[in-house]
Protein backbone atom coordinates (compact mmCIF):
# COMPACT_ATOMS: atom_id res chain seq x y z
CA UNK A 1 0.00 0.00 0.00
CA UNK A 2 1.38 3.34 -1.39
CA UNK A 3 1.89 6.02 1.85
CA UNK A 4 2.29 9.74 2.34
CA UNK A 5 4.93 11.47 0.31
CA UNK A 6 6.07 13.79 2.69
CA UNK A 7 8.87 14.26 1.03
CA UNK A 8 7.09 14.78 -2.28
CA UNK A 9 5.40 17.26 -0.60
CA UNK A 10 8.04 19.18 1.04
CA UNK A 11 9.24 19.91 -2.34
CA UNK A 12 6.03 20.43 -3.87
CA UNK A 13 5.37 23.30 -1.51
CA UNK A 14 9.37 24.60 -1.88
CA UNK A 15 8.50 25.18 -5.26
CA UNK A 16 5.17 27.18 -5.23
CA UNK A 17 5.62 29.19 -2.35
CA UNK A 18 9.25 29.85 -3.08
CA UNK A 19 10.34 29.13 0.38
CA UNK A 20 12.80 26.81 2.13
CA UNK A 21 11.36 24.61 4.41
CA UNK A 22 13.01 23.69 7.56
CA UNK A 23 11.54 21.02 9.83
CA UNK A 24 11.01 20.25 13.03
CA UNK A 25 11.08 17.12 14.73
CA UNK A 26 7.85 15.24 14.71
CA UNK A 27 5.08 15.76 17.27
CA UNK A 28 4.37 12.19 18.42
CA UNK A 29 0.99 11.14 17.68
CA UNK A 30 -1.09 8.04 17.19
CA UNK A 31 -1.75 10.35 13.91
CA UNK A 32 1.21 9.42 11.94
CA UNK A 33 -0.27 11.30 8.77
CA UNK A 34 -1.24 14.20 10.73
CA UNK A 35 2.23 13.84 12.21
CA UNK A 36 4.12 14.20 8.88
CA UNK A 37 1.59 16.94 7.46
CA UNK A 38 1.69 19.26 10.85
CA UNK A 39 5.89 18.92 10.00
CA UNK A 40 5.38 20.86 6.52
CA UNK A 41 3.04 23.04 7.34
CA UNK A 42 4.25 24.23 10.75
CA UNK A 43 7.43 25.09 8.93
CA UNK A 44 5.58 26.57 5.42
CA UNK A 45 3.57 28.60 8.25
CA UNK A 46 7.37 29.61 9.75
CA UNK A 47 8.71 30.63 6.00
CA UNK A 48 5.74 32.72 5.04
CA UNK A 49 5.24 34.51 8.54
CA UNK A 50 1.27 33.22 8.59
CA UNK A 51 -0.29 34.78 11.34
CA UNK A 52 -3.55 33.30 10.90
CA UNK A 53 -3.85 29.58 9.74
CA UNK A 54 -7.34 28.36 8.98
CA UNK A 55 -8.47 24.41 8.90
CA UNK A 56 -11.43 23.91 7.13
CA UNK A 57 -13.23 20.55 6.93
CA UNK A 58 -16.45 18.84 7.25
CA UNK A 59 -17.73 17.50 10.70
CA UNK A 60 -15.45 14.64 12.27
CA UNK A 61 -13.17 15.31 9.60
CA UNK A 62 -10.03 15.99 11.62
CA UNK A 63 -9.87 19.29 11.95
CA UNK A 64 -9.26 19.55 16.09
CA UNK A 65 -6.54 16.77 16.29
CA UNK A 66 -4.66 18.03 12.66
CA UNK A 67 -5.04 22.03 14.53
CA UNK A 68 -3.60 20.84 18.27
CA UNK A 69 -0.64 18.92 16.28
CA UNK A 70 -0.03 21.71 14.30
CA UNK A 71 -0.22 24.14 17.14
CA UNK A 72 2.61 22.36 18.91
CA UNK A 73 4.47 21.60 16.24
CA UNK A 74 4.75 25.16 15.19
CA UNK A 75 5.89 25.94 19.10
CA UNK A 76 9.22 23.64 17.85
CA UNK A 77 9.67 26.37 15.66
CA UNK A 78 9.73 28.84 18.12
CA UNK A 79 6.57 30.82 17.39
CA UNK A 80 3.99 30.78 20.16
CA UNK A 81 0.72 29.38 18.13
CA UNK A 82 -3.18 28.50 19.54
CA UNK A 83 -5.34 26.50 18.36
CA UNK A 84 -8.94 27.71 18.37
CA UNK A 85 -12.15 26.50 16.86
CA UNK A 86 -15.13 28.88 15.29
CA UNK A 87 -17.46 26.71 17.41
CA UNK A 88 -16.50 28.33 20.64
CA UNK A 89 -17.96 31.69 18.98
CA UNK A 90 -21.21 30.48 19.05
CA UNK A 91 -23.91 32.49 20.52
CA UNK A 92 -25.11 31.49 23.55
CA UNK A 93 -27.88 29.32 24.13
CA UNK A 94 -30.35 32.35 25.16
CA UNK A 95 -28.88 34.79 21.94
CA UNK A 96 -30.23 31.78 19.60
CA UNK A 97 -33.39 31.48 21.33
CA UNK A 98 -34.03 35.49 20.84
CA UNK A 99 -32.75 34.25 16.92
CA UNK A 100 -34.95 31.80 16.78
CA UNK A 101 -38.07 33.97 17.81
CA UNK A 102 -37.07 36.75 16.12
CA UNK A 103 -36.28 35.25 12.87
CA UNK A 104 -36.29 31.45 12.16
CA UNK A 105 -36.62 28.39 14.49
CA UNK A 106 -33.85 26.65 12.79
CA UNK A 107 -31.53 29.17 14.41
CA UNK A 108 -32.13 28.09 17.85
CA UNK A 109 -29.73 25.31 17.01
CA UNK A 110 -26.11 25.99 16.36
CA UNK A 111 -23.98 25.64 13.34
CA UNK A 112 -24.70 27.16 10.65
CA UNK A 113 -23.36 31.15 9.44
CA UNK A 114 -25.34 33.92 11.48
CA UNK A 115 -25.20 31.64 15.01
CA UNK A 116 -21.53 33.00 15.49
CA UNK A 117 -20.37 36.30 17.48
CA UNK A 118 -18.44 37.04 14.26
CA UNK A 119 -18.00 40.37 15.78
CA UNK A 120 -15.86 38.93 18.62
CA UNK A 121 -14.48 37.19 15.76
CA UNK A 122 -13.17 39.70 14.11
CA UNK A 123 -11.10 41.49 16.55
CA UNK A 124 -9.74 38.17 17.51
CA UNK A 125 -8.35 37.54 13.90
CA UNK A 126 -7.40 41.76 13.75
CA UNK A 127 -5.52 41.93 16.94
CA UNK A 128 -3.27 38.83 15.71
CA UNK A 129 -2.53 40.69 12.21
CA UNK A 130 -2.03 43.62 14.57
CA UNK A 131 0.57 41.86 16.67
CA UNK A 132 -1.12 41.61 19.85
CA UNK A 133 -0.18 38.91 21.69
CA UNK A 134 -2.96 38.45 24.82
CA UNK A 135 -6.22 37.25 23.46
CA UNK A 136 -9.47 36.51 25.54
CA UNK A 137 -11.28 34.05 23.27
CA UNK A 138 -15.00 32.36 24.19
CA UNK A 139 -15.69 28.88 25.37
CA UNK A 140 -18.19 26.54 24.43
CA UNK A 141 -19.39 23.81 25.83
CA UNK A 142 -21.04 21.72 23.51
CA UNK A 143 -22.65 18.88 26.00
CA UNK A 144 -24.32 21.85 27.68
CA UNK A 145 -25.09 23.77 24.05
CA UNK A 146 -23.88 26.80 25.66
CA UNK A 147 -21.20 29.47 26.46
CA UNK A 148 -19.17 28.22 29.72
CA UNK A 149 -16.91 31.42 29.84
CA UNK A 150 -13.81 32.84 28.11
CA UNK A 151 -10.44 31.81 28.47
CA UNK A 152 -7.05 34.24 27.98
CA UNK A 153 -4.15 33.28 25.19
CA UNK A 154 -0.90 34.80 25.00
CA UNK A 155 0.19 33.83 21.15
CA UNK A 156 1.94 34.99 17.67
CA UNK A 157 -0.09 33.00 15.73
CA UNK A 158 -3.82 31.70 15.98
CA UNK A 159 -4.88 28.82 13.54
CA UNK A 160 -8.39 28.70 13.32
CA UNK A 161 -10.53 25.17 12.26
CA UNK A 162 -14.06 24.94 11.65
CA UNK A 163 -16.51 23.05 9.47
CA UNK A 164 -17.50 26.33 7.57
CA UNK A 165 -14.56 28.34 7.73
CA UNK A 166 -13.90 29.83 4.10
CA UNK A 167 -17.41 29.39 3.21
CA UNK A 168 -19.24 31.90 0.40
CA UNK A 169 -22.55 32.49 -0.48
CA UNK A 170 -24.65 30.74 -2.88
CA UNK A 171 -26.60 32.18 -5.17
CA UNK A 172 -30.86 33.30 -5.20
CA UNK A 173 -31.54 29.79 -7.78
CA UNK A 174 -28.97 27.79 -5.99
CA UNK A 175 -31.34 28.47 -2.30
CA UNK A 176 -34.62 26.87 -4.12
CA UNK A 177 -34.56 23.67 -4.01
CA UNK A 178 -34.19 21.94 -0.60
CA UNK A 179 -31.14 19.38 0.25
CA UNK A 180 -32.49 17.44 2.43
CA UNK A 181 -35.95 16.10 4.76
CA UNK A 182 -35.09 19.26 7.58
CA UNK A 183 -35.11 21.83 4.59
CA UNK A 184 -38.56 20.16 3.45
CA UNK A 185 -40.58 20.13 6.28
CA UNK A 186 -38.74 23.35 8.18
CA UNK A 187 -37.82 25.41 5.64
CA UNK A 188 -40.44 25.49 3.15
CA UNK A 189 -40.21 28.96 2.67
CA UNK A 190 -36.61 29.23 2.45
CA UNK A 191 -36.61 32.20 5.55
CA UNK A 192 -33.90 30.06 7.24
CA UNK A 193 -31.49 29.37 3.95
CA UNK A 194 -31.64 33.11 2.56
CA UNK A 195 -30.73 34.62 6.20
CA UNK A 196 -27.57 32.31 6.62
CA UNK A 197 -26.42 33.47 2.96
CA UNK A 198 -26.87 36.54 3.73
CA UNK A 199 -25.10 36.38 6.95
CA UNK A 200 -21.87 34.64 4.86
CA UNK A 201 -21.79 37.62 2.20
CA UNK A 202 -22.36 40.23 4.66
CA UNK A 203 -20.63 39.08 8.01
CA UNK A 204 -18.35 36.15 6.96
CA UNK A 205 -16.69 36.06 3.86
CA UNK A 206 -15.30 39.84 5.02
CA UNK A 207 -13.85 37.58 7.59
CA UNK A 208 -11.92 35.10 5.70
CA UNK A 209 -9.84 38.12 4.41
CA UNK A 210 -7.68 37.39 7.39
CA UNK A 211 -6.87 34.05 6.69
CA UNK A 212 -3.15 33.67 5.78
CA UNK A 213 -2.99 30.03 4.96
CA UNK A 214 -5.31 27.46 4.35
CA UNK A 215 -5.82 23.65 5.39
CA UNK A 216 -9.12 22.45 3.44
CA UNK A 217 -9.85 18.77 4.44
CA UNK A 218 -12.43 16.91 2.09
CA UNK A 219 -13.78 13.43 3.02
CA UNK A 220 -15.06 10.43 0.52
CA UNK A 221 -18.76 11.51 1.16
CA UNK A 222 -21.22 12.78 3.10
CA UNK A 223 -22.05 9.77 4.39
CA UNK A 224 -18.54 9.34 5.63
CA UNK A 225 -19.31 12.70 7.37
CA UNK A 226 -22.77 11.29 9.54
CA UNK A 227 -20.47 7.98 10.01
CA UNK A 228 -17.50 10.12 12.09
CA UNK A 229 -19.87 12.84 13.49
CA UNK A 230 -21.48 9.90 14.88
CA UNK A 231 -18.34 8.67 16.16
CA UNK A 232 -17.66 12.08 17.65
CA UNK A 233 -20.85 11.86 19.52
CA UNK A 234 -19.49 8.95 22.11
CA UNK A 235 -16.91 11.44 23.68
CA UNK A 236 -20.03 13.34 25.29
CA UNK A 237 -21.04 12.69 29.02
CA UNK A 238 -23.64 9.90 28.16
CA UNK A 239 -26.67 12.17 29.30
CA UNK A 240 -26.08 14.76 27.06
CA UNK A 241 -25.35 12.90 23.35
CA UNK A 242 -28.46 13.14 20.89
CA UNK A 243 -30.09 10.16 20.63
CA UNK A 244 -29.47 8.72 16.68
CA UNK A 245 -32.35 10.55 15.25
CA UNK A 246 -31.55 14.27 16.58
CA UNK A 247 -28.03 13.33 15.50
CA UNK A 248 -29.45 12.55 12.22
CA UNK A 249 -31.24 16.00 12.41
CA UNK A 250 -28.57 18.07 13.56
CA UNK A 251 -26.60 16.97 10.76
CA UNK A 252 -28.59 17.99 8.56
CA UNK A 253 -28.34 21.58 9.69
CA UNK A 254 -24.68 21.63 7.81
CA UNK A 255 -25.61 19.74 4.75
CA UNK A 256 -26.49 22.38 2.87
CA UNK A 257 -23.05 24.52 2.75
CA UNK A 258 -20.61 21.27 3.50
CA UNK A 259 -21.72 20.21 0.20
CA UNK A 260 -21.60 23.52 -1.34
CA UNK A 261 -17.68 23.88 0.31
CA UNK A 262 -16.70 21.00 -1.23
CA UNK A 263 -18.03 21.97 -5.19
CA UNK A 264 -16.35 25.27 -4.68
CA UNK A 265 -12.37 26.45 -5.34
CA UNK A 266 -11.10 25.95 -2.04
CA UNK A 267 -9.81 29.16 -0.80
CA UNK A 268 -6.00 29.83 -1.24
CA UNK A 269 -2.99 29.82 -0.26
CA UNK A 270 -2.53 26.49 1.04
CA UNK A 271 -3.34 22.97 -0.04
CA UNK A 272 -6.24 20.45 -0.05
CA UNK A 273 -5.85 17.33 1.82
CA UNK A 274 -8.18 14.34 0.81
CA UNK A 275 -8.99 11.94 2.90
CA UNK A 276 -9.77 8.09 2.29
CA UNK A 277 -12.36 6.21 4.69
CA UNK A 278 -10.05 4.75 6.87
CA UNK A 279 -8.93 8.66 7.59
CA UNK A 280 -5.60 8.65 6.19
CA UNK A 281 -4.25 11.05 3.89
CA UNK A 282 -4.74 10.10 -0.06
CA UNK A 283 -3.62 12.78 -1.57
CA UNK A 284 -2.39 16.43 -1.67
CA UNK A 285 -3.34 19.65 -3.86
CA UNK A 286 -1.03 22.37 -2.76
CA UNK A 287 -2.52 25.80 -3.74
CA UNK A 288 -0.26 28.91 -4.10
CA UNK A 289 -0.88 32.53 -3.93
CA UNK A 290 -1.87 32.72 -7.38
CA UNK A 291 -4.03 30.27 -7.06
CA UNK A 292 -2.09 27.89 -9.42
CA UNK A 293 -2.96 24.24 -7.94
CA UNK A 294 -0.77 20.92 -8.39
CA UNK A 295 -2.10 17.36 -6.92
CA UNK A 296 0.72 15.65 -5.32
CA UNK A 297 -0.41 11.90 -5.69
CA UNK A 298 0.36 9.54 -2.97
Amino acid sequence: MRTFDAAALQKQLQQSFSVELNLPNAVQTEYADWRELSCLLAALIDACDAKVIAVSGSQGSGKTTLSEVLSRTCHQLGAATYACSIDDFYLSAADRAALADEVHPLLATRGVPGTHDWKWLREVLERVHAGAADLTLPVFDKGADDRSGTVKVTTARLILEGWCVGVTPQTDAELLAPCNALETREDPDRRWRRYVNEQIRAHYVPLWRHIDLWVHLRVPSFEQVIAWRTLQEQHIAAGQRMSDAALVRFIQHYERLTRWIWACPPQAPGIVVQLDADHRVANVTVLSGDQHSVEQGI
